[in-house]
């Protein structure tokens, strides 16, 4: 097999934008207030709305053990009312009147609120957003505690189990560590975070110098930079703590955890370290999780559904941190297809290890990703994404750079990827539901005679 990258091979596929590389203009401009504040805008002038992105560099990792959950409890709080309106009934009203409808996330390292809004009131929807991040009132935070706590609880079974496979994944790949905790926290710790904890929390992380604002649509940069600068431009820059760094993952060998939940089928997980999002093989990796489980071709629908009809769900996903992640692969099965369906997968990982992609199944894969590179142009959300939060985590990459990069990736250097990912020393395994221990037996067994 040939090692050229796919931009060198000729077939009968038309490959996107190696007959467009030129745009008549960059794909975003970044501004940097003297508070430490940074603005990306990224004009799209053909479309008729705009995304309002505001992202906070603070998220699960910043929290100390008996603070578990206020990153995401502070985001909920955030919106319970502000100086200039009374709850957040008045704040999502304001927000409709411009054409926005505010919604917000937490993850592991950042805090996102964002709106859609009409361009015309640009000035409007930065305002009420410094409104929510500097000035809230901390309102009916009991109401709030209520709230989350029922989120909380769709984690638990019956026995007070945790049964979500993202946190008992997390748990095992980050023992003891913040990034092995539940983003939403526990019945215990919310239960013990009050306003002066919340409000010390909200003064140590909510600083300009960790603020990213990005705009995306039929916007100008001038008008965005000017509205930033009235509404956070006086914002005293103060000091934030530094977050853990991750810790390595254990290579003990496979690791397995099991909790029994009545539901009527099971999901698995399995899941495998990866070095942070900077590593020179991310690219490959975010390849190799569409090899596995995105498009008619994929590997893993192709095998467990198409052809044995032991799944209707199996999906890929990657999780790049700063310095750590993993590659995840999820899918529900009924009870009795567990133990062939758990065969079948390592069968799918060892071909891939052991047998290089063809070119057509590569060019394949690479005209889908390419096509939704393209596609995003016509997208404000994903822009966003990619700038406001490529910019907050230190991995701002252009269209172009993702376009060119991808078409220069050979079957080779995907098998590379494949065996420096899927290693079993590493490997860890979550299974939730009706299982039983004959199941269970068989499938440690698996594990330990797997050859990957």
């Amino acid at each position: 097999m040939s090692t050229k990258g796919l931009s060198d091979i000729d077939g009968p596929f038309i490959l996107f934008p190696r007959e467009r590389k030129a745009y008549s203009m960059p794909e975003y401009f970044v501004d940097t207030l003297a508070n430490g504040v940074r603005l990306v805008t990224v004009p799209m002038p053909h479309l008729h709305s705009a995304e309002l992105v505001c992202y906070l560099a603070v998220g699960g990792r910043c929290e100390m053990a008996e603070q578990t959950g206020i990153s995401h409890f502070l985001e909920h709080m955030i919106f319970r009312g502000t100086a200039e309106y009374a709850s957040s009934t008045e704040l999502e009203r304001a927000f409709e009147a411009i054409g926005g409808a505010v919604n917000a996330s937490t993850d592991a390292e950042t805090t996102c609120f964002h709106s859609r809004i009409h361009p015309d009131y640009l000035a409007e929807g930065v305002a009420l957003f410094a409104s929510m991040l500097r000035r809230p009132k901390f309102n009916d935070i009991d109401t709030e505690r209520r709230i989350i706590l029922e989120e909380a609880r769709e984690d638990y079974n019956e026995k007070a189990e945790q049964i979500n496979p993202d946190n008992l994944m997390a748990g095992m790949l980050w023992p003891g560590h913040p990034l092995g905790e539940s983003l939403v926290g526990s019945p215990e710790t919310l239960a013990v975070i009050d306003l002066v904890k919340l409000k010390n929390y909200y003064r140590s992380w909510y600083q300009p110098q960790n603020l990213v604002i990005c705009v995306c649509g039929a916007i100008r940069r001038d008008k965005a930079l000017k509205a930033v600068k009235q509404e956070f431009g006086d914002w005293i820059q103060g000091s934030s703590p530094a977050a853990l760094p991750a810790p390595e993952v254990a290579g003990n060998g496979p690791e397995s955890c099991w909790v029994h939940d009545s539901d009527s089928q099971i999901v698995l997980q399995l899941a495998f370290p990866l070095p942070g999002r900077c590593d020179e093989r991310t690219l490959a990796v975010r390849l190799l999780r569409r090899v596995l489980s995105w498009g008619g071709g994929a590997k893993l629908p192709l095998r467990l559904r198409e052809e044995l009809g032991l799944t209707y769900a199996v999906e890929a996903n990657c999780s790049m941190m700063d310095d750590t992640g993993y590659l995840a692969i999820d899918l529900a099965i009924s009870p009795e297809n567990l133990t062939q369906a758990t065969a079948e997968l390592f069968a799918v990982l060892i071909e891939l290890r052991d047998k290089l992609l063809t070119t057509e199944e590569l060019t394949s894969a690479i005209q889908a990703y390419l096509f939704d590179l393209e596609f995003s142009r016509d997208q404000a959300e994903a822009l966003a994404v990619r700038y406001g939060w490529g910019l907050q985590a230190g991995y701002l990459r252009t269209l172009e750079q993702d376009c060119e990069e991808l078409q220069a990736l050979s079957p080779e250097m995907l098998q590379d990827a494949v065996r420096q990912v899927f290693r079993l020393e590493t490997m860890k395994l979550v299974v939730v539901g009706p299982w039983a221990e004959a199941d269970r037996l068989a499938v440690e067994r698996i594990l330990q005679d797997c050859q990957l």
